[in-house]
């Protein structure tokens, strides 16, 4: 209970609104300076997106809804100053109904999946990004510069997904996504060394009622049923060559 009132009390104390990476930093060098016992302190923030609500287009002076996906910060601070910085999204559900497929995978004896190049792709992605600062005194000195690159990393993930909005990208895969998401990041993204994605399948499932009876409702990939099963857990890591992930 003790160091529940202390985290209070140091969010109390700020004079300015911080990032949660900037919090988690600040009660980790906290502990580690406070404590003689504490050589380490690791410090993990979820952070629930509350965003405001619009009515009839115009956005509400007091009125918030909580939206779907987190964002998360995990800091490791040692007494001497060393730092480890991640972020991250948990919850990130996407779909687009068109231009993507699955071909080109490897086949042999067993395999019965067809190839398609059209098919609706879903999934919710949990990623994962590491900083490159090594130490408390070398992050950026603007207070909301993370919360500013996290929001910039999401729209990096989604734009890579989605593509342009009048022609969209294709997919070949999620696995081929996936890739070309985080490779996104890297390149975008000059102090983030190391990156993390996971992408499970979310199946919706044209429904197509095959009988010599049914003479009145033809189904032509146009009613979908959402179902969990059977999907793959589609995960990957990219890094710099010098990234210590």
């Amino acid at each position: 209970m003790l160091l529940v009132t202390q985290v209070y009390v140091k969010a109390k104390e700020c004079s300015e609104q911080l990032s949660a990476e900037n919090f988690a930093i600040l009660l980790a060098r906290h502990f580690t300076s406070f404590y003689k016992q504490v050589t380490t302190a690791i410090v993990k923030i979820v952070e629930k997106p509350w965003e405001r609500v619009h009515i009839n287009g115009q956005p509400h002076e007091h009125g918030f809804k909580l939206g779907s996906e987190k964002h998360t910060a995990e800091v490791t601070v040692q007494k001497s100053g060393v730092l480890k910085l991640t972020s991250g999204i948990e919850g990130l559900s996407v779909l687009k109904t068109t231009k993507s497929g699955f071909e080109g995978f490897i086949r042999d004896q067993y395999t019965a999946l067809p190839e398609t190049r059209e098919r609706m792709l879903a999934t919710e992605v949990t990623a994962l990004w590491r900083y490159s600062y090594e130490s408390a005194s070398s992050i950026p000195k603007n207070p909301l510069y993370f919360t500013e690159r996290y929001l910039d990393v999401k729209k990096s993930l989604a734009n890579t997904f989605f593509g342009p909005p009048k022609e969209g990208v294709y997919s070949a895969s999620v696995q081929r996504t996936l890739f070309q998401m985080a490779k996104a990041v890297l390149n975008r993204f000059p102090d983030i060394s190391s990156i993390q994605l996971k992408m499970p399948n979310i199946h919706f499932l044209p429904v197509n009622i095959s009988s010599k009876e049914n003479t009145i409702v033809k189904f032509n990939d146009d009613v979908f049923l959402p179902t969990d099963e059977p999907h793959g857990s589609i995960e990957a890591s990219l890094s710099r060559f010098w990234s210590k992930m």
